[in-house]
């Protein structure tokens, strides 16, 4: 196993921390989400403290089946290659697993894939449902008045009130 991998896989064991924490605790960036119902919003973090508990453990689960794989196997060479055959690598022990020695590396790849499935199982379900505690009506109302103070949209017709011109031209 390759040391970027293994920095990934502690990347990903970091942020599933963050994840687990922000919905035990219901604090935090994720949290942070604009334009929701003003009657939904207590219901909204309840959903999503859920969601981000459940995400935070599959996660977890995900970066843990890899990094204990790393710890206990390596995909080493098994036989060297000849002139007629290549060589083989496979997985090899590290480390006595004991009562465990179920935990293949199959097993570890099986763990990793099904908690990754859940993650974006979760992740997708999160999305479908923000957006009915997202208010469409917000988002435009945000966006028309950004527009406006941009000096797109005025109510008042400005040329009949552009005064500098007619002075500059004189000039």
């Amino acid at each position: 196993m390759s040391s970027s991998f293994a920095m990934f896989d502690w990347l990903l064991l970091a942020v599933s921390v963050y994840v687990l924490y922000a919905g035990v605790t219901g604090k935090g960036r994720l949290y942070s989400v604009e334009n929701i119902k003003e009657d939904k919003q207590e219901e909204f973090k309840m959903f999503s403290r859920k969601i981000y508990i459940f995400l935070g453990i599959a996660m977890v689960i995900n970066s843990a089946a890899s990094l204990l794989r790393s710890t206990f196997y390596a995909y080493e060479e098994v036989t060297a290659a000849t002139d007629t055959t290549a060589a083989v690598f496979d997985w090899v022990t590290k480390k006595d697993l004991g009562v465990f020695s179920f935990l293949t590396p199959m097993a570890f790849d099986i763990i990793s894939y099904v908690a990754l499935a859940l993650t974006l199982g979760l992740i997708v379900l999160l999305v479908v449902k923000m957006r009915k505690y997202i208010d469409k009506d917000a988002q435009a109302k945000k966006s028309q008045g950004a527009s406006c103070a941009r000096g797109g949209c005025n109510t008042m017709p400005s040329s009949a009130f552009d005064f500098d011109d007619e002075d500059k031209k004189q000039q």
